[in-house]
């Protein structure tokens, strides 16, 4: 019998029957209401006699035994054979026709993985391994999955010298990569395995009130920059614009000129083709408060830094008794106004202003200006010092780019995160399988710390003493949606509850686990663990990350959110546009027999269904968008999972543009009283360049680009442009796109 058989690329493979028996099942499920899987046995068991026969003690390639599949079909005497054929011939055509664009994309590679054509976009441009010297791609998706799952699993031999053991620590690494259940953040995907140094993306650095402090930390973070991470820096820590300086017998400029002078050093510096990010936080206690509130009123301003203002509970208790005393601010001891602060086109200051505002007005400063355009969020400091696991190694000042890593001064974390989406069995959350993917995942991101190096000196110190790691999840609104349930409700709010509290309960149990078999973190002495004589491996273990481009990859939502709409485009890597049609509306729309391209056209120009009355009361109910749910509901879904999350969550609460600056504060008073860590706001349209957008354009160009990407998501067995997803047609092996004018020649 054969025993192996030649792969499209040349490779030797051992032969699996049952592919044949998977192949011929789903094209009779294509062709005919009932097939059965005896119907596809008998099939098959004639389709292995005739290659018995055929190619004994030889080895045939994969297209001359999907032509004997395709000649034994058409050999039965019954029509519903013949259908079957037709339709096993149309899975070829599309194969081969996905196979291509495969190839076009990766340069020459193809995967047997289940990513669709906008996640290889995003594997190839973000992941895969290139040649040093001509750029060119050297992997294939289960190469790099291969890498990174030996990588992180060769640690075990630091701890554990048994081949076997380490061996089976490997295979699961790589099965939950396999199945798409949980990937690392993408720092670990792209350096694990690489001649490059494993960095984290989560990093804060304080900043020492000197010349030399503040120069001195540029300079780390500069080199932490160059090595791909992100950044976090407290720039309350730096003395007021005015206050005496005590070596030149000056005065200083203040937090926000040095904020301007990072910024603009970390402009000139890439991680792999983009810049980095960055997050500035300055407390509200902060007497040059409203220099920093202010400082990105218009767009495009200090680019590479997000900003969020630290609210103190004393501050909010003033805000919400609405007191008409003048918020007074501390810095080192001394008391003072916050003050408005006029510079000069050099930035000089020329002028300083106490101003009388109350807290109530400072507040409704950061309102105002996060109503405008997103920025300023808010981060609740005092809420993150309460439950800061390793108070002794002193205050939380800052987070991360992306406000879910609170971290003391030189901590890390590094992420990775949960597909809940591949978690449902029969209709429900799969909890036994999302404990088991969750305790493998919790020793693969505790081994990604043991490979992490980092060019300065007192991150790789502090990192390593308290061994945080960041488990979250992506796919949430996937879950609900399979599971038919709406977002903003009370049974959403707590299957959010249900999973995170699973999840974090099984990592730390996990962890325990783990501190037997390999010990503590080092600063667990000055741990909350310790009082309660918790023997743990890291001071902490789950956040939820946005899983930007990581959910792009596994096509799922991002993090906690909801689907910012049904259809939609996303720019990415330098203005590359993807174009999205939610897969399970597609699905739910074709059970009830109503899918149509003229209904999907409808539903890209509004992004939501609830205007849409062709559609369903329940699955309305169901596939809700971001613009669909109240700035409350969202935030009662942030506090869902933060209710059983260690660090933070990573949660944009969108407003619709009709929003008021009075919702705007009210979601933010909401976010304090549920005890979330954070806020961040948005109102649709305050941008002129947002990175989400609906498919709503009124030039005839994108007009014809719509229609084009509504029949590629319908799934026609056309072949369609890797750039534009135009209609190409095929020509001897050659194609040109009428649209956009690519193309491609495979003679």
């Amino acid at each position: 019998m054969i025993k192996k058989i030649i792969k499209r690329g040349g490779a030797f493979v051992p032969f699996d029957s049952t592919k044949i028996t998977n192949a011929i099942k789903k094209a009779g499920e294509a062709a005919l209401e009932n097939f059965s899987q005896e119907d596809a046995e008998k099939i098959s068991k004639k389709v292995l006699e005739i290659l018995k026969r055929k190619y004994d003690n030889k080895t045939p390639n994969v297209e001359q035994i999907q032509d004997v599949v395709e000649i034994t079909l058409m050999a039965q005497n019954e029509e519903k054979f013949h259908l079957i054929a037709k339709a096993y011939i149309l899975y070829r055509e599309e194969h081969s026709r996905i196979r291509n664009t495969q190839e076009v994309i990766m340069e020459g590679y193809t995967t047997n993985l289940p990513f669709t054509e906008n996640a290889l976009r995003v594997v190839a441009g973000r992941y895969l391994k290139r040649d040093g010297k001509t750029g060119k791609i050297i992997e294939s998706p289960e190469d790099m999955l291969n890498r990174v799952s030996k990588s992180l699993a060769e640690v075990e031999k630091i701890y554990n010298k048994d081949k076997d053991s380490i061996k089976k620590i490997e295979e699961e690494f790589r099965s939950i990569l396999y199945s798409l259940e949980f990937t690392p953040a993408g720092r670990t995907i792209t350096n694990a395995g690489s001649d490059t140094k494993l960095v984290a993306n989560c990093i804060v650095l304080h900043i020492e009130d000197s010349m030399d402090g503040i120069f001195e930390t540029l300079k780390d973070a500069a080199l932490l920059q160059q090595s791909g991470s992100g950044l976090g820096f407290p720039f309350h820590l730096l003395r007021p614009a005015g206050m005496r300086t005590l070596r030149t017998k000056g005065s200083a400029s203040g937090p926000v000129s040095f904020l301007k002078v990072y910024n603009e050093a970390f402009g000139v510096i890439k991680q792999q083709g983009r810049h980095g990010a960055n997050m500035a936080v300055m407390s509200v206690e902060h007497p040059d408060i409203l220099d920093f509130i202010n400082a990105k009123r218009v767009e495009g301003e200090i680019k590479t830094f997000n900003i969020s203002v630290g609210i103190t509970d004393k501050f909010m208790k003033e805000v919400i008794s609405n007191t008409n005393k003048p918020w007074i601010c501390e810095f080192g001891g001394e008391k003072m106004k916050p003050r408005t602060i006029v510079r000069d086109q050099y930035g000089e200051v020329v002028d300083i202003k106490e101003s009388t505002l109350t807290a109530r007005e400072v507040f409704e400063e950061i309102v105002s200006a996060a109503w405008s355009n997103g920025e300023p969020g808010i981060v609740f400091l005092d809420e993150v010092n309460r439950k800061n696991p390793v108070p002794e190694l002193g205050r939380i000042e800052a987070c991360n780019p992306c406000g879910e890593q609170f971290l003391q001064d030189g901590d890390v974390c590094n992420l990775g995160s949960i597909n809940l989406e591949k978690f449902v069995k029969n209709g429900k959350l799969d909890e036994k399988r999302l404990k088991e993917v969750t305790r493998i995942a919790t020793r693969m991101l505790d081994n990604v710390i043991d490979i992490s190096e980092y060019p300065v000196e007192r991150i790789n110190k502090v990192f390593r003493g308290n061994r945080r790691i960041g488990l979250g999840i992506m796919g949430f609104a996937d879950l609900l949606y399979l599971l038919k349930i709406r977002y903003d409700s009370e049974e959403g709010f707590k299957m959010a509850s249900k999973v995170m509290k699973l999840i974090n309960e099984e990592a730390h149990l996990m962890s325990q686990e783990l501190a037997k078999e390999k010990g503590l973190f080092p600063n667990y002495d000055l741990s909350i663990y310790k009082k309660d004589n918790i023997k743990m491996r890291n001071a902490a273990l789950t956040t939820v990350a946005p899983t930007g481009s990581i959910s792009m990859m596994y096509d799922v939502s991002s993090g906690v959110e909801p689907y910012f709409a049904l259809s939609y485009y996303k720019e990415v890597m330098g203005g590359q546009k993807l174009y999205y049609t939610n897969k399970h509306l597609e699905k739910a729309l074709k059970d009830r027999g109503i899918y149509s391209d003229e209904l999907i056209l409808e539903i890209s120009k509004e992004g939501s269904l609830q205007n849409i009355k062709e559609i369903p009361k329940d699955i309305k109910d169901t596939f809700v968008v971001a613009m669909d749910i109240s700035a409350e509901n969202h935030i009662k879904m942030q506090a869902a999972f933060q209710k059983y999350t260690d660090n933070a969550i990573s949660k944009t609460c969108n407003f619709p543009n009709t929003a008021t600056k009075d919702d705007v504060m009210n979601g933010y008073i909401l976010a304090w009283k549920l005890k979330c860590k954070g806020c961040t706001v948005y109102r649709d349209g305050s941008r002129d360049l947002q990175v989400l957008n609906l498919l709503k354009d009124s030039t005839e160009e994108n007009k014809s680009k719509t229609k084009n990407i509504l029949s590629k998501n319908a799934s026609e067995k056309t072949n369609l442009c890797p750039e534009c997803y135009s209609k190409m047609e095929l020509k001897e092996g050659c194609a040109t796109c009428p649209n956009c004018a690519y193309s491609y020649c495979s003679v």
